[in-house]
C-alpha cells in the first residue's frame, strides 16, 4: 500500500511540460552546484489549475488530496475540478520531498487552505506559520535551523497583534522588555541568569491573592541590589544592543534599516525604539480599517498586515540566506546543501487570502536581500486572483527555474502555469502512463554536526599536539633544559666512608663468619641428623691496601654470602624440608689468575663420592679467565650462579646463571639514557641530550670490550671509539677494521684524543668501558695536560666505577659530570622492596650505616646468587626427596621466582638471566649520588618501575 501511495503521488502532473517541470523542481531544490543556493534567486511559480471535461465534485479532490487515492474515485480522474487538481498537485510535490517512511529530506513549509484560512480568520501573517513549519522536523543529522531575526521580529509582531488600538502605545523599553522575555525562554543561560538575578517581580495581582509580602530583609535588599544589574540589567541592556548593532548599524546584516530607509552606524536609532512606532503604526491602522481588508493596500487593515508579512518575510528569507552562506569550516554550513522549499495552496477567488499576500510579498523582498535559499511553489484554481507573468505552459516554468542566473534582472513576479487537464481516453483505449518522479536526492550524512564537531575537536587537539611536541624543543626557550639530576630532593646516598681496617682484615672477619655458620651446620647434621650440602665460591684475591678497596670487590662479595648463608640456615632450622647450606670458600688470586685451576680443584672435589657439592657461586668479573673456568665447570655439569659478572659472553655454558643484568641490557638502557636525557652541560647551567659518543675501551677485556662494543651499536648515529690497554696489553688484539675505531698506546693519547672530540663537537658523551682504576687516571690527565682544561666533560660508565664514585675518588673536579650505573637502589630509597630494605638493615647493623659497599651493590648480588642456589637445592630435596646436583640443575632448567635483594629474581624456564633485572644510573655530585634514572622488577607486584625521566616520560627500555 506504502508503494502504491508514493507511485500514485508521482503521477500528479499529466500533459505537456509535467516532466520537466518535475525534474527543474527537484534540481532548484537539490542544485548540483551549492553557489547556486546563494547566488541564483528564483522566482514563485504558480501552478494553475484549468477546468475540464468530466469536472465533479470539488469535495471528492479535496479528500483525495488529504489521504485518498489522487489517481481514482470520484474527481480523482484526469478531468477531476480545478481545486482537487491543485490540492494533489501541491501534496504530491511534498511528497517528493519527504522520506518512504516518513520525515523531510529537505526543509520545507506545506501549507494548504485550511492553514491559510486559519491566518485570514485570526488576521495573522501567513510567514509565521511558515517559518514555523520550515524549523520543525528538519532533516536527520543537519542540526538546528537557527532563525535568529524571525524569532525576533515575530515576538515584535505578536506584540503588535495583542496590541488594540484603545491600548496605549509601547514604548521602545517596554517592547524590548517582552521581546527579551520571549528570548529568555528559548535561551537556558538567560533564563538561569534572570532567575539568579531575582526572577520576575511579584505582580500587584500576585500580592493581593498572596497576601503582603514578607520583607527580604536589608541581606536580601543588599544581594538584589548587586545582582539584578549584574543578572537582569546588564544581560537585557547587551542583547539589545546586539540587535541594534545586527539590524541597524551593520551593512551586511542591517536590511531592518534599509527597509526602514534608516542610516546604518552608530548615529542610527535603537532598534526596539523603531520597532515600537512600527507596532503602534500597525495597531492605528487595523483598529480604523474594517478589519477585511483586500490585501491589496486598498484598506488600512490590509496595510497594516501587509507590512507585518513585509518585516517577518524579510526576516525570514535573511536568516535562510545565512544559513546557506558558503563555507567548508563550519559542520552546519555544509549540510546546508539544499534549498528551503515553500508549498502554498491558494484559495479559489478572493483577493485577501494570506497565501496570496505572502507571494506578492515574497518578490520584493527576494529582491531586496538576494536571497537565493528559497523554492517557492504555489497551487491553486485557475480562477485564483494571483498576481504574476503568465507561461503558456508549463515547461516554460521549468526552463526559468532551470535558467535562474543570479539576482533578477526586472521585477521578481510569480510565474503563473497552467495544469492543463488530459483529454478523457476513448472507449477501449489503453490509458497512457504518467511521468513517475522519484524524491529528491540531497546529499546524505552519516552524524550529526555536534558528533562532527567534537571528532573535529579531537582530531585537532591530537594533530596540535604531535605538532607542538615536535615544535616546542626547536623553538627558543621552549625545551627543557633542565640538566638532569641535581635539582630536586638532594642526593639519596651519602658519602660512603674508607674503611680504617685493612682489607685483608676485612676479609677475613667475612670469611670468618662463614667458618662460624659452616660449623653450625655441623653441628645441625650431627645432632638433629639434619640435610645439609655445600656451595662453593670462587672470589678474587683481596686488595692490597685501603686505596685498592675503591676497586676491589672481594670484600663484599663475601660479606653478602656470609649474610645470606645465616638468613637461608636460619630457614632450615625452622623448616625440616630446607637444606642447611655449608660455604667453601677458594681463592681465584688476583684478578682471577687461577680461575681455571680452582675450577679444575671444584670438578675433581665434585667427582668424590658424598661430597656434598651442589654449586658454585662467584665469578664477580667478565675475564677470559673466570669464562675459561665456567667452562670447565660446565663440563662437568656443576650449577654455577654468577655474581656481578655482567658480560653476554660469561655464558658459555648450559648450567651457568648470573643475578647480575646482562651488558646488552645495561647498553641498551645506557644508549638510551644518552639520546634522552640533559647529561650534556655546555658551561651555562643548562643542558640538552648528547648527540655523539666517545667509546674508550680495553680490547683485551672481555667485560670492557663487550659493553664498548654494545654500547656504540646502541646508540648509533654519531660514534667513535678509542681502544687502550694499559700496560701495553693490546698487542695481541686484532687491529680495528674501521676508521671510527682507532688504538691508544698511552692514558694521555686517549685523554689528547677525547678532548679533540668533544672541541669538534660540544655536545659528546664519553663513555667508559675500561676499568676505574684507568679512568682514575684519564681525569688526572684531561684536567691538567690537554688543552681542553676547564672545558666540562660529561662521562657516562657502568657500574665498574660506581665503588670509586661513592667513595668520593672523583671529587674536587667541578668540571666533570659523572653519571654512572648501579645494580641496586641507595639504601633507603622508597621504591626499595621489604626483601631489599631489610637487607639493608642487616647489613648496616654488622658492617655499620655508612659502610663503603652499602651502596655499591655487590654485596646483595652475592645475597640473590646464594637465595637463588638455595631455593633450586630447597626444591629438590621437596620434590625428590634428596639434593644432588643434577636435581638443584633440573630445578634451575624449570625456573625460580623470588624476591631478592637486589630486585626480583624472575626467572622463567630454561631463562639463565632474570627478566627485566634493576639497573640504576647515579648522578655523582660532592655530597653524593643520586638516582636519575631506574628500571627494572624491583619488586613483584609493586616494584616494577616502567619509565623514567624528570616527568616519567621516557619508556624504559624491558627484555623481549
Amino acid at each position: 500500500m506504502a508503494g502504491r501511495g508514493r507511485a500514485a503521488g508521482a503521477r500528479f502532473l499529466e500533459g505537456d511540460g509535467a516532466e520537466d517541470f518535475m525534474g527543474a523542481f527537484k534540481r532548484a531544490v537539490a542544485p548540483e552546484d551549492r553557489r547556486a543556493l546563494s547566488r541564483d534567486v528564483l522566482p514563485p511559480v504558480v501552478l494553475l489549475a484549468e477546468g475540464g471535461e468530466g469536472d465533479g465534485d470539488p469535495g471528492a479532490g479535496q479528500g483525495a488530496g488529504q489521504g485518498g487515492d489522487p489517481s481514482g474515485g470520484p474527481g480523482g480522474g484526469p478531468g477531476g475540478d480545478p481545486g482537487g487538481r491543485a490540492h494533489r498537485a501541491m501534496r504530491g510535490l511534498e511528497r517528493c520531498l519527504r522520506r518512504e517512511r516518513g520525515g523531510k529530506l529537505v526543509p520545507y513549509a506545506a501549507l494548504g487552505a485550511a492553514e491559510a484560512a486559519r491566518a485570514a480568520r485570526g488576521g495573522r501573517p501567513l510567514t509565521l506559520a511558515v517559518g514555523q513549519r520550515l524549523g520543525e522536523d528538519v532533516p536527520p543529522r543537519t542540526g538546528r535551523l537557527r532563525l535568529r531575526d524571525f524569532q525576533l521580529m515575530r515576538d515584535v509582531v505578536e506584540c503588535a497583534l495583542e496590541q488594540g488600538p484603545e491600548a496605549a502605545p509601547l514604548t521602545g523599553e517596554q517592547l524590548r522588555d517582552r521581546c527579551y522575555e520571549g528570548r529568555r525562554q528559548r535561551g537556558p543561560v538567560l533564563r538561569a541568569l534572570w532567575r539568579l538575578g531575582g526572577g520576575d517581580p511579584p505582580t500587584a495581582q500576585g500580592a493581593a491573592q498572596g497576601g503582603a509580602a514578607q520583607s527580604p530583609g536589608w541581606i536580601g535588599l543588599a544581594l538584589g541590589a548587586v545582582a539584578r544589574p549584574l543578572l537582569q540589567v546588564f544581560p537585557r541592556w547587551w542583547w539589545a544592543r546586539r540587535r541594534t548593532r545586527r539590524l541597524l548599524w551593520s551593512d551586511t546584516t542591517g536590511w531592518f534599516a534599509d527597509w526602514r530607509e534608516i542610516g546604518h552606524g552608530r548615529r542610527a536609532e535603537e532598534f526596539f525604539g523603531s520597532a515600537a512606532q512600527l507596532v503602534e503604526s500597525a495597531a492605528l491602522q487595523d483598529g480604523t480599517g474594517d478589519g477585511t481588508g483586500d490585501g491589496t493596500g486598498g484598506g488600512t487593515g490590509g496595510e497594516a498586515r501587509d507590512e507585518l508579512e513585509q518585516l517577518l518575510l524579510r526576516a525570514l528569507l535573511a536568516d535562510l540566506k545565512a544559513a546557506v552562506r558558503p563555507g567548508r569550516i563550519s559542520p552546519w554550513r555544509r549540510r546546508r546543501a539544499t534549498r528551503f522549499t515553500v508549498l502554498l495552496e491558494l484559495a479559489d477567488g478572493g483577493s485577501g487570502d494570506p497565501a496570496a499576500r505572502f507571494l506578492r510579498e515574497y518578490g520584493p523582498a527576494a529582491e531586496e536581500l538576494a536571497c537565493a535559499a528559497v523554492v517557492v511553489v504555489a497551487t491553486g484554481p485557475a480562477g485564483t486572483a494571483a498576481p504574476g507573468e503568465r507561461c503558456a505552459r508549463l515547461s516554460d516554468a521549468a526552463s526559468a527555474l532551470d535558467h535562474a542566473a543570479g539576482a533578477p534582472e526586472g521585477d521578481l513576479e510569480p510565474l503563473l502555469a497552467p495544469l492543463v487537464p488530459v483529454a478523457p481516453l476513448p472507449p477501449g483505449a489503453r490509458p497512457r502512463s504518467a511521468p513517475r518522479s522519484g524524491p529528491v536526492s540531497p546529499p546524505d550524512f552519516r552524524m550529526g554536526p555536534v558528533t562532527e564537531v567534537v571528532l573535529e575537536g579531537v582530531a585537532l587537539v591530537a594533530v596540535l599536539g604531535v605538532l607542538a611536541s615536535w615544535l616546542i624543543p626547536k623553538m627558543p626557550g621552549g625545551e627543557d633544559e633542565t640538566c638532569l639530576g641535581g635539582v630536586a630532593g638532594g642526593p639519596l646516598s651519602g658519602r660512603a666512608e674508607l674503611s680504617a681496617a685493612p682489607p685483608r682484615q676485612q676479609y677475613e672477619a667475612a670469611a670468618l663468619m662463614i667458618e662460624k655458620e659452616n660449623e653450625r651446620v655441623a653441628d645441625a647434621v650431627r645432632r638433629r641428623g639434619a640435610e645439609a650440602r655445600t656451595v662453593v665460591h670462587i672470589g678474587a684475591e683481596v686488595a692490597r691496601d685501603q686505596e685498592g678497596q675503591r676497586y676491589n670487590g672481594a670484600v663484599p662479595e663475601l660479606r653478602g654470602i656470609a649474610l645470606a648463608q645465616r638468613a637461608l640456615n636460619e630457614e632450615a632450622r625452622n623448616d625440616s624440608r630446607k637444606v642447611w647450606l655449608r660455604v667453601r670458600m677458594l681463592n681465584a688470586g688476583e684478578g682471577f689468575k687461577d680461575a681455571e685451576s680452582r675450577a679444575g680443584q671444584v670438578v675433581e672435589e665434585a667427582g668424590r663420592k658424598d661430597s656434598g657439592i651442589i654449586g658454585v657461586v662467584g665469578f664477580s668479573q667478565s675475564l677470559k679467565q673466570t669464562q675459561a673456568a665456567i667452562r670447565e665447570l660446565g663440563r662437568a655439569k656443576i650449577p654455577v650462579v654468577g655474581t656481578t659478572a655482567t658480560a653476554d659472553a660469561m655464558d658459555v655454558s648450559r648450567y651457568y646463571r648470573r643475578v647480575a643484568p646482562t651488558n646488552s641490557r645495561e647498553a641498551r638502557i645506557e644508549a638510551d639514557f644518552a639520546h634522552r636525557g640533559n647529561i650534556m652541560d655546555s658551561g651555562s647551567g643548562r643542558c640538552a641530550p648528547a648527540e655523539a659518543a666517545v667509546v674508550v675501551q680495553d680490547p683485551q677485556d672481555l667485560y670492557s670490550n663487550e659493553i664498548g662494543d654494545r654500547f656504540a651499536a646502541q646508540f648509533g648515529g654519531d660514534w667513535s671509539k678509542l681502544e687502550y690497554a694499559p700496560g701495553g696489553r693490546s698487542g695481541g688484539a686484532p687491529e680495528p677494521g674501521s676508521d671510527r675505531v682507532s688504538r691508544k698506546d698511552s692514558i694521555e693519547d686517549v685523554a689528547d684524543a677525547v678532548c679533540e672530540r668533544i672541541k669538534e663537537r660540544p655536545r659528546t658523551v664519553l663513555y667508559w668501558a675500561s676499568r676505574a682504576r684507568e679512568f682514575t687516571a684519564f681525569l688526572d690527565v684531561f684536567g691538567d695536560d690537554t688543552s681542553c682544561e676547564g672545558r666540562k666533560l660529561t662521562v657516562l660508565g657502568g657500574n665498574e666505577l660506581t665503588t670509586a664514585a661513592l667513595s668520593g675518588e672523583y671529587e674536587d673536579r667541578p668540571w666533570l659530570r659523572l653519571y654512572h650505573a648501579a645494580h641496586v637502589l641507595p639504601a633507603g630509597h622508597p621504591r626499595g622492596s621489604d626483601i631489599t630494605k631489610e637487607f639493608n638493615a642487616q647489613y648496616a647493623a654488622v658492617f655499620g650505616a655508612k659502610d663503603l659497599w652499602r651502596n655499591d651493590g655487590r654485596a646483595a648480588l652475592a645475597h640473590d646468587a646464594m637465595q637463588l642456589m638455595a631455593a633450586a637445592a630447597n626444591e629438590a630435596f621437596a620434590s625428590t626427596g634428596g639434593v644432588e646436583r643434577s636435581n638443584v640443575q633440573i630445578s634451575l632448567d624449570n625456573g625460580i621466582n623470588k624476591e631478592g635483594a637486589s630486585g626480583y629474581l624472575d626467572f622463567g624456564r630454561g631463562a639463565k638471566t632474570s627478566r627485566d633485572k634493576p639497573l640504576v644510573i647515579l648522578h655523582h655530585t660532592a655530597k653524593g649520588s643520586e638516582p636519575v634514572l631506574f628500571c627494572g622488577a624491583f619488586a613483584q607486584n609493586t616494584g616494577r618501575i616502567e619509565r623514567w625521566g624528570p616527568k616519567d616520560e621516557f619508556a624504559c627500555p624491558k627484555d623481549g
